[in-house]
């Protein structure tokens, strides 16, 4: 049986390879896999039943044909997988979707397991997150996504999906603290008050009047109570930067320019809560958190009848209608890509704004936006309807982005393996984890703060170390395979001594190999 298995681990690899050169680049190339897979396992059920030998070396074929993947074509494999992925949970969502797009979905996350243990699952996490983030933040179906991320959870190293859905849980149980946190700070101020009162009647009006801090201290507690019952509903997420990919052009710094006093007030309570809340329960020694609002999120606003289900940065912009767009720019201070892609769907037709000039927001920002009097005028006649303008997903240079981003990482970490080994001549590969890892850090930490991130994981190292192993710049100890050693240089094997790997824009569409020697 072994002897049978192996050869059909060779049939599927062949077969899985071939199919990734010739539809890499096809539209439909995901679904072209997802039916690849299920023939092959059809055949494979037809053939040898659900023996544990042929299952085995389905996924060994699979896994091997993704393997032989070049870094840049891995890249964009990864990124089909977590945007069809996408694609499908969105569809699900949808009244035209069902039992069908959820069978579909199934079906794809079986083969999505033989990623697990490559160094593809690294790229495909790091795309999967971007997706994923959106899709919660958009207020998406939690239920789904946790039995999703269930299902495929060895496909995520460093476990960043499973930690971005605990963090949705954490704010759910923080927000529910700071709830209780403002009626303690309520009852407190009671009784201080009534303390305050004793006092006075036990002296018989005599003596020195008490501060008219605590005189007035009361009604403005009350008052700010009351404002909080009648303000909107709002919720925070506190979200960890950590396995949430936000990009700094998010940030926003002072939301009290932006936001009317009665949101403003409630999120500056939350902020007093969490400073609070971390100097009671931080170490001594660590440096508390603090809270970076950003432009994420989603809101509901009222239009007539109508509900808008839009993001944080659409409602800032239907918050200041009659406006020029360059005036939105200026008090937004985002780029005009981003403020231009939220627009969009607030200014397409049955939009609620209209722009002044026939030209393209992007093309004239000294248009005028205002409110779109034939839509308000439906929203106030006709019956409720909810209206869904949230701005559609915008990864089209995400391949460019990422691509090079996760190049230049790895090709840092395989010239920091070389140099390491070069001085060290052969160590514990844990050592040598540790080692890459240190220096990683270090280099994050002098980077400046708006440079973007530069972490890497435990999984991230390991792969790049099979990969130099790969490319005959380290060895394995014959006796001790945990025991690394460097190569030393030799003029007759020109593969002794550098690190070749392979770089690639994204732009183009062959891959360009360079020989990339890695010095001290």
């Amino acid at each position: 049986i072994a002897g049978i298995a192996l050869c059909w681990q060779g049939v599927v690899q062949r077969q899985v390879k071939k199919f990734l050169e010739s539809s890499c680049s096809l539209p439909d190339f995901v679904e072209r896999y997802r039916s690849l897979y299920l023939r092959l396992k059809n055949a494979m059920e037809e053939l040898f039943g659900q023996q544990t030998a042929f299952v085995l070396a389905l996924r060994h074929g699979f896994s091997a044909a993704l393997l032989q993947l070049s870094i840049l074509r891995a890249m964009h494999v990864s990124e089909r997988f977590a945007q069809y992925i996408d694609q499908m949970i969105q569809a699900s969502a949808a009244p035209s979707g069902g039992v069908e797009t959820l069978q579909r979905l199934q079906q794809f996350l079986e083969p999505m397991l033989f990623l697990s243990g490559l160094e593809l699952a690294n790229t495909f996490e790091h795309f999967y997150r971007y997706y994923l983030g959106d899709r919660l933040l958009a207020q998406g179906n939690v239920w789904l996504e946790s039995a999703v991320i269930d299902q495929i959870g060895s496909c995520f190293p460093s476990r960043f999906p499973q930690q971005m859905l605990k963090n949705l849980s954490e704010s759910a149980e923080l927000q529910q603290e700071f709830h209780l946190y403002r009626l303690q700070q309520l009852d407190r101020h009671l009784q201080e008050q009534d303390q305050v009162g004793r006092g006075r009647r036990a002296a018989g009006g005599a003596g020195p009047q008490p501060p008219s801090s605590f005189v007035l201290l009361l009604p403005q507690v009350m008052e700010d109570w009351v404002e909080s019952e009648e303000e909107a509903e709002v919720q925070v997420l506190v979200l960890s930067p950590r396995c949430w990919a936000v990009s700094s052009g998010c940030f926003l710094d002072e939301p009290a320019k932006h936001f009317p006093a009665e949101l403003c007030s409630y999120l500056n309570h939350f902020t007093q809560f969490y400073s609070h809340s971390q100097s009671m329960y931080s170490l001594s020694h660590s440096k508390p958190r603090r809270l970076q609002w950003t432009w994420l999120g989603h809101g509901e606003l009222r239009l007539g009848g109508w509900t808008l289900h839009v993001s944080t940065l659409q409602m800032f912009i239907l918050l200041h209608f009659n406006v020029r767009v360059q005036q939105l720019l200026q008090e937004s201070g985002l780029s005009a890509a981003v403020l231009l892609h939220a627009l969009q769907p607030l200014i397409a037709d049955g939009g609620p704004l209209t722009c002044s000039s026939e030209e393209e927001p992007s093309a004239g920002k000294s248009s005028v936006l205002q409110l779109n009097q034939q839509v308000a005028s439906r929203s106030l006649q006709g019956d409720p309807a909810s209206l869904q303008l949230l701005p559609r997903q915008t990864y089209l240079n995400v391949d460019e982005d990422a691509a090079g981003t996760l190049e230049r990482k790895r090709n840092f970490i395989y010239c920091l393996i070389v140099h390491i080994m070069k001085q060290e001549k052969e160590m514990h590969i844990d050592n040598l984890v540790f080692k890459v890892m240190d220096s990683c850090q270090k280099q994050e930490a002098a980077r400046s703060p708006g440079g973007g991130r530069f972490g890497c994981s435990t999984g991230d190292v390991l792969s790049c170390i099979m990969h130099v192993i790969n490319k005959g710049c380290v060895r394995r100890n014959d006796d001790n395979p945990h025991i690394v050693e460097f190569v030393p240089e030799d003029p007759a094997t020109p593969q002794k001594g550098h690190a070749q790997f392979s770089f690639g824009r994204a732009g183009s569409r062959k891959d360009s190999v360079a020989d990339t020697r890695c010095d001290p």
